[in-house]
């Protein structure tokens, strides 16, 4: 027994030494936790109607309206469960005065969702609270208003975080705040004041009362709206003194109050879901979808790559095929392939020479075995008039940069040159090259024509 009043005697003289500092330090701590709470549901408010970025975006803030009863547990109440109204306090007391223990008060409230399970929110409440007990022929009225910061806790997802489309939740809240109040203690039977704090008569305490406040508590809430629900949420709000029925005794326990209510919360922001109404799994998908759809992109986007080299290589076995086919033909065949080919009719010094183009692929100077065969006329041709000379002028599309067209160009009437010199015998000094780029261009639409090489023949 002494080492108990021992340990309650230090403990409020420590804590009346600190209790200044405790609850200045717990306003500035309250007030910039609802100013941030504020500023960052105008910023949600903006950020849902300005860029978008690669995650899904919700809406994570939250206001709640609330209102209810306050019920008063301490030392000045009839019943230790049941509350005493007007009526049965005059029917079973015999009471000759209005008292009843069940009052009414409002609730504020800003939340912050971080995830689906867990959040914050800065409270405020005020309301009334009374008490009475015939035995000591007292009752008391006390004015009160709090406010704090609670974490809350959604517990449906933490057993079924795979729950779809729900509807309602459950939620368990702890808190810290502070309650500042002013109360009255006075006689059933006449009205006489007993004590006061915070109303200055008889040389007593002149200033509200604050003590620092313990909330904790439960709720469930219902979803009628994307933007609306509605909830009942009770709370149990241990204040650490035992004025707050303006009857303190020694060695007994703080009083505390109950607000049970009911409360309309409104979803900010223009997202088209709430975290709070989203489950783990489906966040996480939801986060990881741009994700997904930018890797299936890039993946669609490499599909098409390698069709396109697919393509290409397919046309570049083709022409290498061709290429050794024509290389393993005899001197004869190469003969007889020539002689095959069309001749244009030339007359002996004639006035207008016939000019003609081979045409390639797209990024190539390699002749296929198509072409060739101008090829071939145009040997035919030039061994059958010694006098005649050969200008081959090479072209490129418009696709590709203006040096890259050059050179290319110039090799693909190289690649024709080859062919007449070094396969076809025909003399270095009749047959001359030059690379036009994109130069004479002969279609806009149609650049496969304008990918040649052109003979120019020349007297």
């Amino acid at each position: 027994m002494f080492f108990n009043f021992l340990f309650l005697f230090l403990h409020k003289q420590i804590y009346n030494q600190f209790k200044h500092k405790i609850m200045k330090t717990l306003r500035i701590v309250t007030a910039v936790c609802l100013f941030a709470a504020t500023f960052g549901t105008l910023s949600q408010a903006q950020n849902s109607t300005g860029t978008t970025n690669d995650k899904v975006v919700y809406n994570s803030w939250s206001a709640t309206l609330s209102g209810g009863s306050m019920l008063f547990y301490g030392d000045l109440r009839q019943f230790d469960f049941y509350p005493m109204t007007k009526q049965n306090g005059k029917d079973w007391k015999k009471f000759t005065r209005d008292v009843s223990e069940r009052q009414w008060g409002f609730g504020l409230a800003v939340s912050k969702q971080f995830t689906p399970i867990w959040g914050i929110q800065g409270f405020f409440q005020n309301g009334k609270l009374s008490g009475a007990k015939k035995s000591v022929d007292a009752y008391f009225e006390t004015n009160f208003y709090s406010i704090g910061i609670d974490g809350k806790i959604n517990v449906l997802p933490i057993f079924n975080p795979l729950l779809e489309k729900k509807k309602y939740s459950v939620y368990g809240l702890f808190g810290i705040g502070y309650c500042t109040f002013k109360v009255m203690e006075s006689k059933i039977s006449d009205g006489t004041e007993i004590h006061s704090y915070g109303y200055g008569n008889y040389g007593q305490e002149t200033k509200r009362t604050r003590e620092l406040n313990i909330p904790v508590g439960f709720g469930v809430k219902y979803k009628i709206t994307d933007r609306v629900d509605i909830g009942l949420e009770l709370t149990l709000n241990n204040v650490n003194t035992d004025k707050l029925d303006a009857r303190v005794k020694p060695l007994t326990a703080k009083d505390k109050y109950q607000y049970t209510s009911i409360g309309i919360s409104y979803n900010i922001g223009k997202a088209a879901k709430a975290v709070e109404w989203t489950n783990p799994k489906e966040k996480e998908a939801d986060n990881l979808a741009p994700l997904f759809a930018a890797l299936n992109k890039k993946i669609d986007s490499l599909g098409q790559k390698l069709n396109d080299v697919d393509g290409k290589v397919g046309v570049l076995q083709k022409e290498v095929a061709d290429l050794k086919n024509f290389a393993k033909q005899t001197e004869a065949e190469k003969a007889k392939v020539i002689a095959a080919a069309p001749v244009a009719a030339v007359a002996a010094a004639p006035e207008i020479i016939p000019q003609f183009s081979v045409f390639f692929k797209v990024n190539s100077s390699y002749v296929d075995a198509l072409n060739q065969e101008k090829v071939v006329t145009m040997v035919k041709i030039l061994k059958e008039n010694a006098n005649l000379k050969l200008e081959l002028v090479g072209y490129a599309d418009k696709t590709g940069g203006q040096l890259y067209n050059e050179i290319l160009s110039k090799k693909r009437a190289q690649a024709v040159y080859d062919l007449l010199v070094k396969s076809y015998g025909i003399e270095a000094g009749r047959v001359s090259v030059i690379g036009k780029g994109v130069e004479n261009a002969l279609s806009s639409d149609i650049l496969s024509v304008n990918r040649r090489v052109d003979f120019i023949i020349k007297k």
